[in-house]
């Protein structure tokens, strides 16, 4: 150890700016889908500001490794991994626990990109997104609410753990740090990993299916498009309820076209994503596809006239008809969350812009996936 730091620059400012620096930027850049912070340019940067050699690093990592069992472990010669560890113990030697902090961040940045670059080498941005909406209520990127906030929690529980075996360079509790680490990663990338290529061969077909090839006058189209959307209602329900996936185009088209109140909207939305819902969704979406004639009654001009005819229904013979399977539903939503009573106080007007954007959100959801 004591070679090492001789040979190492005592101005640590550069270092503390670049850490600080990229943390931050990757933290952010993390936000977007199928993001993998490169790291092959950080190792020789930061040797570079430490005034250090490539060999002269390697032969310290040997070094220290030397006689103990990770002496052979590909993970614990790392050189970057390592180099990590060791600016983390530069800065608590300084005292400086914020650098320190920074650079616990960046460490678990960098073990998550060579992660997610092992699992999921080619990534489909839409299955990425598709999969952390999907997440059980458990796994760490839907707890934490997202990767950035992920890695950041899981620094911080490094940190407490780790902070004054680092500073004393305690090998033995080293070794532990990085396996523990690199676990804690590990364990949260290959589950969203195993969740991803589910969502992405989902995807596929669903994506494939809703590629037209013919023209859209053409029976033969029209026959297509009816099968699409039969298959399509249990996707859409299971979408909406099971996977608790908010369909932002649906919702943002379902607002504009009811005039609904973002409030009203959101609690709405929001209480729909819970299996017991399931049924009366799928329902409804078999009664809107029940009367279509035309692919534009779905895909075209025509889908706003077929949903506002569906929901201006004031008489009928059907014991069972989409307008009243709507509101059968909206009542349910409203009665879970005890909104019933201030619905019933709206006037006839404003109930029916309540009704009509839980129509056109449910629709809009189905009609997504087949168009």
């Amino acid at each position: 150890m004591e070679d090492i730091l001789q040979k190492t620059t005592t101005n640590l400012n550069n270092v503390k700016q670049y850490v600080t620096r990229n943390a931050a930027r990757e933290l952010s850049a993390l936000s977007e889908p199928c993001h993998y912070p490169k790291t092959k340019r950080i190792y020789f940067e930061l040797l570079n500001a430490l005034k250090l050699t490539d060999r002269e690093f390697k032969q310290f990592v040997l070094r220290n490794y030397k006689g103990t069992k990770a002496e052979k472990w590909v993970l614990w010669k790392d050189p970057l991994t390592n180099l990590l560890v060791y600016i983390m113990h530069l800065f608590l030697k300084d005292n400086d626990i914020r650098a320190f902090a920074s650079t616990m961040v960046y460490y678990m940045i960098v073990q998550y990109s060579r992660l997610m670059n092992k699992q999921i080498r080619y990534c489909d941005a839409d299955a990425f997104k598709y999969t952390l909406d999907t997440l059980t209520r458990t796994h760490l990127f839907f707890r934490e609410k997202s990767i950035p906030n992920s890695l950041y929690y899981l620094a911080n529980i490094m940190q407490s753990t780790y902070k004054d075996d680092i500073k004393d360079w305690n090998i033995e509790r080293l070794i532990l740090f990085i396996g523990a680490a690199r676990h804690r990663i590990s364990q949260s990338v290959k589950s969203f990993a195993e969740n991803y290529y589910r969502s992405k061969k989902a995807g596929v077909s669903i994506k494939t299916q809703a590629e037209p090839t013919d023209d859209e006058d053409s029976p033969v189209y029209q026959i297509k498009v009816f099968e699409r959307g039969t298959k399509a209602i249990e996707s859409a329900a299971q979408k909406i309820t099971s996977y608790r996936v908010t369909d932002r185009k649906a919702l943002e088209d379902a607002k504009k076209y009811s005039k609904i109140k973002t409030s009203i909207a959101t609690l709405i939305v929001n209480e729909l994503s819970t299996p017991k819902y399931y049924d009366d969704i799928k329902v409804a979406m078999q009664l809107f596809l029940k009367d279509v004639t035309t692919v534009s009654m779905i895909c075209g001009d025509d889908y706003r006239i077929h949903v506002k005819k569906l929901m201006a229904i004031k008489r009928t013979n059907a014991q069972l008809y989409f307008k009243a399977q709507i509101n059968i539903l909206l009542m349910k939503i409203f009665e879970n969350i005890g909104f019933d009573k201030s619905y019933q106080k709206y006037t006839s007007q404003t109930q029916f812009i309540i009704n009509s954007f839980l129509a056109y959100y449910i629709t809009s959801v189905l009609r997504n996936l087949i168009c």
